[in-house]
């Protein structure tokens, strides 16, 4: 093809993009973004750091287990000052997790997470894999542990051992950096990546280890090296029993980046303040320039040996390569030349013109020694040479100047529907564009047309997967990408471009059905509930609902519409009892599309299977209270008080402002809300005062960041434990001691029993208060296996004429998980001070 300035043509976005970290957006980039991404990250800056990758040809991994475990400085430091390319091996999706920013939970929490963990991870200029895949898999976040063997055995010991192989054996990383090590006082799941870690390093380099993997193409990979953190990982979370390690390697940094001007813990940042769920991102003042580690286990059986670099023993360089025995003189003459080229394009970084015809003599010769690269070499050299083909392809397409931008209108497909991809080039004279191609996975094919390139999805096609396997920073990931090559100063590159909008692919039809979940409350007057079905590219008559007998599900109004409603039945007897509406549409298990933007992410959309639990419980409320509710946006707490049959009052910031609690005689505070309601904590003199005259405050669980200060916040002194390791019961099932029999939050207007504690989900609860003024009563007594047991998940004091009550029972959750006995327990909270 001829040169051409602007052409439209196929598919994605382009390295100048990408390298600006403009996440995956809802359509075609806006004029602003476009802006924005250039301002963000001029060219000059972008081709430094290109060029940096050259330098190395080194790959660490680092293995943890959720989404934000990595160490951002270090890996800052690593890949600026070493150009080692960081490779982030997660093994869950941290759906386990709590969410800082918003209402997403559990599985589509999961989602969220690993977009996080994707645009964390093009912020450290990172490749990025996983091992679970999603909340459905046994590998998933499931809360908290403190062991990590039952953690690993929780997982599934053989698939967690035979994904981690797989990392290993795609990525073939020349170091492994374990996130945390394994010591009491740590989470177990961070222990279990550890343990996990040292047995898959002696399996991998194994033909005869999941030889599936080997059928399949990939080779054994010994990794030469593990290191583990010669510091502890404690902190107001965890605390480390014993000591760290001994350090045997000191990484160093200087204490700026030269080009940005930032320190590597400050550059850390930008990749950790892409974890908001988690309420990451810090300003750090003060630089860092040393990270002490630990050689843990050495190929070479020199594990504990002093090192002055982390390079020391490894293929560092493209000149290392060239000194290898057995690599032929010609081919070792260019890879030295390539090497002088690289020291000398790196210090010539400001003048591309010259850079475009130095990292073409680079890639020249880089072809040429791959193109000779003897058998004996090609486990150990091929993947190096390879990386550093694709590397300098993008640093040439950079230097002469290209702009691509690949796009789609921003609609989502469904099975049999077609879509135009267009590409557009805007590239000097001396780029020739020689081809611009689709590459798609299964069930998707191209052909170009007038228009662009028309990508089709065929009508048995997979629906897109919304948690990504991996990323690669130099681009190749979606559903679909575009390849563009070029001739640059001679030279055909090759540039693998994303999409700026996603291509995906979603159910033909969809149902909206709401409410999402059911509770019929036995104590009270039982109704029909009333469901709202919202259908797309279908319509009310293509749903049905298999229901046990006696259910019944009824359509109410007109049917045969996109929009319906229907009335919700429960047998006449129906005592304690759980069941699960799943219908189908278009005979088809039904999809809800669960779609949600976040500026540091963009846009996800989230196919999940029409699932509408109902659980029946018998919660009598107490007939005198008046309840209200302060939430923070992080709990359901109101909206299940209103399904058990509370007449609820929700505070905004006017009504709190207002004193509007006053005519309460109850007010629940949600999770976090003391650190998300500034109305809340500026109310806290009036709040208290009204305690003193008889409301009855109940607060539910905070960490001690969500501005809870235990002097000021609750009406009388109320510490929250730290570390949180200390002070949580993690085991589901732990039991329960009553410590005050007859306690009115245990006896009014329901009694609670041994049955009450059963079937919860997940943990007890966490950040339990650890010390408190005397006029606190623990009510509850529970522990893990084998510890002391804690007394702060559950207190109350009498405060003049009323009454403060703190609980660290993980109840909004349990309220999510639809466990009776968080109903009734929370039915008794809801009782006034005085009855």
């Amino acid at each position: 093809m001829t040169r051409m300035s602007r052409r439209t043509f196929i598919a994605s976005v382009p390295p100048f993009l990408a390298a600006t970290q403009i996440p995956a957006l809802a359509a075609p980039a806006t004029d602003l973004q476009l802006i924005a991404a250039q301002k963000g990250e001029p060219t000059i800056v972008k081709l430094y750091r290109q060029l940096e990758r050259l330098t190395s040809t080194v790959a660490l991994m680092t293995t943890g287990a959720h989404p934000d475990d990595e160490p951002s400085g270090m890996l800052a430091a690593l890949r600026h000052v070493y150009g080692i390319r960081p490779v982030l091996y997660c093994i869950t999706r941290g759906e386990g997790g709590q969410n800082a920013i918003g209402p997403e939970r559990g599985s589509v929490l999961g989602v969220l997470r690993t977009r996080e963990m994707t645009e964390a991870s093009r912020s450290l200029d990172a490749s990025l894999a996983f091992g679970g895949q999603g909340h459905n898999d046994s590998v998933h976040d499931f809360g908290f542990s403190k062991d990590p063997n039952q953690t690993i055995d929780r997982w599934g010991r053989d698939r967690v051992i035979e994904r981690m192989t797989w990392a290993f054996r795609y990525y073939k990383p020349d170091i492994i950096m374990n996130c945390f090590l394994d010591v009491p006082g740590q989470h177990g799941h961070h222990r279990a990546a550890n343990v996990a870690t040292f047995v898959v390093a002696e399996l991998s380099g194994k033909t005869d280890e999941f030889s599936n993997q080997i059928a399949a193409g990939l080779k054994p990979w010994t990794v030469p090296k593990i290191y583990l953190p010669a510091y502890g990982g404690g902190g107001g979370v965890y605390d480390d029993e014993i000591p760290p390690p001994p350090k045997t390697l000191v990484v160093r940094a200087p204490e700026r980046d030269p080009i940005s001007g930032a320190t590597f813990p400050q550059m850390g940042e930008w990749s950790r303040s892409c974890h908001l769920t988690q309420g990451m991102g810090t300003w750090r003042p003060e630089p860092q320039t040393e990270w002490e580690l630990n050689l843990a286990w050495a190929a070479n059986g020199e594990a504990g040996k002093q090192e002055s670099d982390i390079r020391e023993g490894l293929i560092a360089t493209v000149g290392h390569i060239a000194a290898l025995d057995g690599m032929p003189a010609s081919a070792a003459d260019a890879l030295r030349n390539a090497q002088g080229l690289i020291d000398e394009a790196i210090a010539d970084y400001g003048d591309p013109v010259v850079v475009v015809k130095k990292v073409a003599e680079i890639g020249k010769a880089i072809a040429e020694a791959r193109a000779q690269l003897p058998a004996e070499l090609e486990d150990s050299v091929a993947h190096r040479l390879d990386r550093k083909a694709k590397e300098v392809d993008l640093v040439l397409a950079t230097a002469a100047g290209m702009q691509i931008r690949a796009y789609t209108d921003g609609a989502d497909l469904r099975p049999g529907q077609e879509i135009i991809v267009k590409t557009l080039v805007d590239a000097p004279e001396s780029v020739t564009v020689d081809s611009v191609a689709i590459v798609a996975r299964e069930g998707l094919s191209s052909e170009s047309t007038a228009d662009g390139e028309k990508v089709a999805v065929a009508a048995d096609a997979a629906l897109t997967n919304p948690l990504a396997e991996q990323f690669d920073p130099l681009g190749g990931n979606g559903d679909a990408f575009v390849r563009l090559t070029a001739t640059i100063a001679g030279h055909k590159a090759v540039l693998d471009i994303d999409l700026e909008d996603a291509l995906r692919v979603l159910p033909a039809a969809s149902l909206e059905l709401k409410p999402d979940a059911v509770v019929f409350n036995t104590e009270q007057e039982i109704a029909p509930v009333e469901m709202t079905a919202v259908v797309a590219n279908a319509t009310t008559n293509d749903l049905k609902f298999d229901l046990p007998e006696g259910w019944s599900m009824t359509a109410t109004g007109e049917t045969g519409r996109e929009a319906g409603t229907f009335e919700l039945a429960p047998p006449a007897e129906l005592g304690t009892t759980r069941v699960n509406i799943e219908p189908k549409l278009l005979d088809q298990p039904a999809y809800a599309i669960n779609t949600f933007s976040y500026p540091h992410i963009g846009k996800s959309v989230v196919p999940t299977l029409v699932s509408v639990p109902v659980q029946s419980v018998g919660a009598v409320l107490p007939a005198e209270a008046k309840v209200g509710y302060v939430g923070g946006g992080n709990d359901n707490v109101a909206t299940w008080l209103r399904r058990l049959g509370v007449k609820l009052v929700e505070l905004k910031p006017s009504d709190v402002e207002a004193g509007a609690y006053r005519d309460l005689t109850t007010l629940i505070v949600g999770i976090f809300s003391f650190g998300r309601r500034q109305d809340l904590v500026a109310a806290l003199p009036g709040i208290h005062e009204w305690v003193r005259n008889g409301g009855h405050l109940v607060t539910l669980y905070h960490r001690p960041s969500d501005g809870w200060k235990p002097e000021s916040v609750p009406p009388a002194f109320l510490k929250i434990g730290s570390p949180s390791i200390r002070y949580r019961v993690t085991d589901a099932k732990a039991p329960v001691t009553v410590l005050e029999p007859d306690h009115p939050l245990l006896n009014y207007p329901n009694v609670i029993g041994e049955e009450d504690w059963a079937n919860w989900d997940k943990e007890r609860g966490l950040y339990f208060a650890s010390e408190w003024d005397e006029a606190y009563k623990p009510l509850l007594a529970m522990s893990d296996a084998g510890e002391d047991p804690l007394t702060g998940s559950l207190l109350s004091a009498e405060i003049g004429k009323g009454r403060h009550t703190h609980t660290s029972l993980v109840l909004h959750h349990q309220l999510d998980k639809l466990v009776p006995g968080a109903f009734r327990l929370l039915a008794n909270l809801t009782q006034a001070a005085q009855r």
